[in-house]
């Protein structure tokens, strides 16, 4: 296969998927290397494809609107702030702190549904990890992406009705 044509066939194949695809599963459909994948996608992205890198996979994000939510709550609330956005149709992509030192930390999310925020909250449980809200005693940012601005909108409401939102 051609490495234009295969650019095009990874990028169909991850746009099309509902779920994350490893970058073991692209190389093994295109018949080549995992380096060769990571370069591959490192070129889709220098295209100005949105395609991003999480812990189960590469994920396209198609046409959405973006707004960034400041937020606060202990580790107690993290569940619910989560559900909060999901449920009104948004996908956490990212979650940063600003650090007095070491400036603007991020960890990369894409979380869209409870089943992932269960699977989320499980695994720092399960391996005692500490959130990067840790860092800010629970001061930090969300980008969440959504189908539309209203969906945005709802989601600020939601958040502000949890007394979650920080407001400017």
């Amino acid at each position: 296969m051609e490495k234009e044509a295969r650019l095009q066939a990874i990028y169909d194949t991850i746009s099309k998927s509902e779920v994350p695809v490893s970058g073991s599963e692209l190389s093994k459909k295109f018949n080549v290397s995992r380096q060769v994948i990571v370069q591959d996608i490192a070129l889709l992205k220098a295209r100005n494809v949105h395609i991003y890198a999480t812990h189960k996979g590469y994920v396209c994000s198609h046409q959405r609107v973006r707004r960034v939510f400041s937020c606060f709550h202990l580790n107690d609330r993290m569940e619910e702030e989560m559900n909060a956005i999901v449920d009104c149709g948004g996908c956490i992509e990212n979650v940063f702190v600003k650090h007095d030192v070491y400036g603007k930390l991020e960890a990369k999310m894409n979380i869209s549904s409870r089943k992932q925020v269960k699977e989320f909250i499980d695994s720092i449980s399960q391996n005692q990890a500490k959130p990067l809200t840790d860092l800010t005693s629970g001061y930090h940012c969300h980008t969440v992406s959504a189908q539309s601005k209203e969906d945005l909108d709802s989601i600020e409401e939601s958040l502000r009705k949890l007394h979650i939102l920080q407001e400017a």
